[in-house]
Parts: structure tokens; sequence; C-alpha cells
């Protein structure tokens, strides 16, 4: 069948040049930032390891959201957790975290398959998280309030690199899907008819050039819409040119952030100092056609 209208969504595909390098933390700035909009919002996390870490439920923390898990990630040991979304008719569908896939080894996901169990096929993870993002939309579409609602935020987080494995052990980058089909998406893989732009989370330490246009000339071969690449930066400056380098290579725009404080230490302050950054990288998001 077709799809759900996503005309208001502002779409992305959270990707990282590596490990560690601040996916979670972009994905969580723009939940904040279309949380202090009041926008509808969803955060899916396909696949998560070494639980009983989260990012989802990292993302809803600092989104002030619930965190829900799927039957997969129950099994691992994670549960939903957070505020209650409202039941009110009259509510937009409100923001929420969704993690769908999850196992305990923090390993990589071929790995902890082998370890754990629990397979995964690739076409498994294209079609719960195109049917999560669509049961978004259809939320979105039958609320009272939908006519009024100015913008709705769907963001997919991935785990590890961009050629990190998947659960099946291909490629993410291979795994997941460039676009959001009408059709079902056994039938059209690749259909374009509604682009997942890729907000790319770059290194912006030594090396980081190099491992940064690496992955997103690995993205664009791969049929994703390279958007933005984000680094994060000691002060938010360029001492090592990565963020000028990267851009000269790429043709996009590079967006240097302050790195957050190192843990434990919290990050209050550091949300208030780049909360004006995340609010324009969301507007700057492009909608679904």
């Amino acid at each position: 069948g077709t799809a759900p209208s996503r005309h208001k969504m502002r779409l992305a595909t959270v990707w990282g040049s590596g490990t560690a390098v601040g996916k979670t933390l972009v994905s969580a700035g723009l939940m904040r930032a279309a949380a202090a909009r009041s926008l509808p919002s969803l955060f899916l996390k396909p696949v998560q390891t070494g639980v009983p870490d989260s990012d989802g439920a990292f993302v809803a923390r600092a989104a002030g959201c619930q965190h829900v898990v799927g039957e997969h990630a129950a099994a691992a040991g994670l549960s939903t957790s957070g505020p209650s979304p409202s039941a009110a008719s009259a509510t937009p569908p409100p923001q929420r975290a969704l993690t769908l896939f999850a196992w305990r080894p923090a390993v990589s996901p071929h790995v902890a398959v082998e370890r754990e169990g629990r397979g995964v096929s690739d076409a498994e993870l294209r079609r719960a998280t195109v049917a999560e993002i669509d049961r978004f939309a259809a939320a979105l579409a039958a609320s009272p309030m939908a006519d009024g609602l100015p913008d709705a935020l769907a963001l997919v987080e991935t785990a590890g690199g961009v050629a990190s494995p998947s659960p099946s052990r291909s490629l993410q980058c291979d795994a997941l899907p460039t676009a959001l089909p009408t059709a079902k998406l056994a039938e059209a893989p690749r259909a374009t008819e509604t682009p997942l732009p890729a907000l790319l989370v770059g290194d912006a330490a030594l090396g980081g050039i190099s491992a940064t246009v690496c992955a997103a000339e690995l993205l664009r071969s791969r049929g994703h819409a390279l958007h933005e690449v984000v680094l994060f930066e000691p002060g938010g400056g360029g001492g090592l040119g990565n963020a000028e380098a990267i851009g000269a290579a790429l043709g996009v725009r590079v967006r240097s952030l302050p790195a957050p404080p190192p843990l434990p230490e919290p990050l209050d302050g550091w949300w208030e100092e780049v909360g004006a950054h995340f609010a324009e990288l969301l507007d700057g998001l492009p909608r679904a056609c």
C-alpha cells in the first residue's frame, strides 16, 4: 500500500564517521530544539548494542520525552521509561524516542548476534525503520491539530560508523534505507519518493579529515544524500583546520560546535551554549516532499 503523507516532516538519518564522534549528541540536540517549539518528533534507534547503555534513553532524558522499546530490544533488557504522552485526543503526536533492536554485548552488531543470537536481516531492519516513521506520520496526519502544526521531526540514528557492520554483517550504509518508499520496501528497496537526508557527524581530531571525507563519499556512493557535516571541536574552533578542509572536499556545509565537557560533568550549561546551533540545524533540514 501507499505511505501516509510526510509533507510536514523534517527527516534525517544521523551517521558517524566512526564510533563515539557525537551522533547521539546531535540527535539529542535536534530533539531538544523540537521540544522547545512543542513540535511532534520521533527519534528512532534501529540498532543498539551494549545494553544497559541506551542512546534512546539518553536522547529521551535530554529532550524530556518517553523512551519506548520494541519487543526485540526489550528481550535484551531495555524497558520503556520517561513521561507517558498525553492521552488527550486534541494533543498532537508527542515526542518520543524508540529503540527497535538491541543486544547486551558492547560490540559490533554482527558480533553481538554471534554471541547472543536473535539475528535481524537487512530487510527486517529497513521494514521496521520505515514502518515506524510511517506510523508517526499517520498519527500526525490523524491529529485534530494537524493543520495547525508547522513542522514535525523524524530522526534515524545509526550505530557506529558509516561502514560499521549491521546485524547481518552487511555495511550499515547498505542496510539502512536511502529514502522512504511508497511501495512495500521488499518491492522497492531503493525507492526515492521521500529522500532521507544524511547528517554526518565527523571527526575533529587529527586524522579526522580523511575519515570524514571517506565516510561521506561512501554514503554518496550508496545513494544517501549528504546534507551537512557536524564537528565537535574543543572550544568550537578549527585549530586543526578540519572543518575548512572537509567542506572544501565535499562541497557541503560543515558546522563546528564546541565539544561537550568530559563525563561525568553535567551537560546543562553546554546545552544552553549550543541550543541556537541546533535550532538552526533543525531549520535547515529539508521537509519531505
